[in-house]
């Protein structure tokens, strides 16, 4: 009796004997799950892995745009101006701030992610099947999935575009649900175009596609013209057309002197479109499908997950046009199958209740998304034993000089760029790297006679024009192939130009990445005040 008056006191004052375990289920939720993955993320890009190297040229580009330089004028770059955009906030971060604006990449895109998929939530509250409470775990996995499948190349534009298009997926899923294809606030309406807009903005005019084609699939099933019409989709054209028209008018030099050279000795060095590097993600897009189809069996798949894959389908042209076989391309091939396929695990019945196709098919998708995440945990450690490499060359050049100016004539950008900014060097080259050289090797390898010549006149004028930029420019530290030969550094590295730009510089570092030149005077300069 007096236990239980014990237990009754103790209950009326808020004790209760499940109270702790109560407490530790709370803390365990989808919300504080995507936060913990979200600071993970924060904390493992900036202090682990190297700044991706084209995010850093990126930065580069914006601090030289800021001391006055022009694009497409004194700084060639080869995608259009949004590109450069992007990081224009985190770098104007830095000017005002002092703090590296790859601190404030590293805080906001996780930030930006998870404003994405709360935002995302919040679309789809409104529809039945997503407000049972396991799919509340679905947040965390789109956070995890679009902030570190790929750790090496965090901050890509590819990545910022995913993250944007996600409500404008998830309004397109909703809205999908109603009979007059209503849902969401004006709000939602407006985020959701304007992330729209920026998806097609970074990679046109090929991304339009992968909006374009789960609208163009919706309008078929449903057999209305609705989903072309929404307010989202009419406002994300707007912007986009808007962009492109600034485009026409304050970047001429784009289209006038960069397009050009594209089409001579950018874009038709493709890969085959068998090629492993491009097939890899497609197959794994088919196996993605295959799988949500099996686990759909005996009934249709989920019209959430069909909509993802085709977004993620979409995308498939412009990845295969570029014929790179970039890894950092295939995010959204990546990014969409694997939430796609996620939805359609969502929405699978008890597990008494699988036919064996579909257990089957679940183990199959569970080991697929298991192996993109362990390759996506192997990538991140290479990349964190890369980061102390950078280091051994950012000591090697700073125990000559301070705050140096940096040029290239690399073929890659490779180290190039996430150097210069450890060093905190101010680059001057025109080009981010020679790859018109490294190119026109490739394509004089396949070519005839006729184009051989052609390839290796342009091929030549762009070495001495990298070496009449270096006399002129008398750099600091110069970059230049790393240890690693290729077609393209080896008709730079015996080039009779360069080799006299050279003349006065000194190898202070090399490794298989990049060779370091230095100024023979500091390399003097610096033995002096050592003895």
């Amino acid at each position: 009796m007096g236990a239980n008056s014990n237990n009754t006191d103790m209950t009326a004052r808020g004790y209760s004997p499940s109270h702790s375990g109560v407490d530790r289920r709370r803390l365990v939720n989808p919300s504080n799950a995507s936060l913990l993955i979200a600071a993970l993320v924060a904390w493992l890009s900036y202090a682990v892995v190297p700044g991706n190297v084209d995010v850093t040229y990126l930065i580069v580009v914006c601090n030289r745009l800021l001391d006055g330089a022009g694009l497409y004028v004194d700084v060639i770059e080869t995608n259009p101006p949004f590109s450069v955009w992007l990081y224009m906030p985190f770098t104007l971060g830095e000017r005002f701030t002092g703090v590296p604006a790859e601190l404030f990449l590293s805080l906001g895109i996780p930030a930006f992610a998870l404003a994405s998929v709360a935002l995302c939530a919040r679309i789809l509250q409104a529809v039945d099947r997503f407000s049972a409470p396991r799919f509340g775990w679905l947040a965390p996995v789109a956070v995890a999935a679009v902030l570190y499948l790929f750790p090496g190349n965090f901050g890509q534009r590819e990545q910022i575009g995913i993250i944007a298009l996600l409500p404008w997926l998830a309004l397109l899923i909703a809205r999908d649900t109603t009979s007059d294809f209503h849902s969401g606030s004006t709000f939602a309406h407006v985020l959701a175009g304007a992330g729209a807009a920026v998806f097609v903005m970074i990679k046109p005019p090929f991304a339009v596609l992968a909006l374009a084609l789960p609208t163009v699939g919706l309008c078929f099933m449903r057999r209305s013209l609705r989903p072309l019409l929404t307010v989202e989709a009419l406002l994300g054209a707007a912007i986009t057309l808007a962009y492109l028209a600034v485009v026409a008018v304050f970047y001429r030099a784009f289209f006038t002197d960069l397009m050009p050279m594209l089409a001579e000795l950018y874009l038709p060095a493709r890969k085959g479109i068998l090629h492993g590097d491009l097939a890899r993600p497609v197959a794994g897009l088919f196996i993605l499908a295959a799988v949500a189809f099996a686990v759909a069996r005996p009934g249709r798949i989920d019209r959430g997950a069909a909509l993802l894959f085709l977004a993620a389908l979409g995308y498939v042209p412009c990845y295969l046009w570029m014929g790179k076989g970039w890894d950092y391309q295939a995010m959204p091939i990546h990014v969409f199958g694997m939430l796609g396929l996620c939805v359609q695990l969502w929405t699978v019945p008890r597990y008494r209740e699988w036919a064996s196709t579909a257990r089957l098919a679940v183990a199959a998708g569970i080991f697929l998304v298991i192996g993109l995440v362990a390759a996506g945990i192997g990538q991140g450690v290479l990349e964190a034993s890369q980061k102390a490499e950078l280091g051994r060359t950012r000591d090697a050049i700073a125990a000559h000089v301070a705050r140096p100016t940096v040029a290239s004539v690399a073929t890659r950008m490779q180290a190039a760029f996430p150097l210069t900014r450890m060093i905190e060097g101010r680059y001057q080259s025109r080009y981010a790297s020679l790859w018109a050289v490294e190119n026109a090797e490739t394509m004089m390898a396949a070519a005839g006679s006729a184009d051989v010549e052609r390839l290796r006149s342009l091929r030549d004028r762009h070495i001495a024009d990298a070496a009449a930029e270096l006399q002129q420019l008398r750099p600091d530290v110069i970059l230049a192939g790393g240890s690693r030969k290729t077609a393209g550094q080896a008709a730079i590295s015996t080039n009779s130009v360069i080799q006299v730009a050279l003349e006065n510089y000194r190898v202070v570092y090399r490794n298989s990445a990049a060779t370091i030149w230095l100024r023979s005077d500091l390399v003097a300069s610096s033995a002096a005040v050592a003895d």
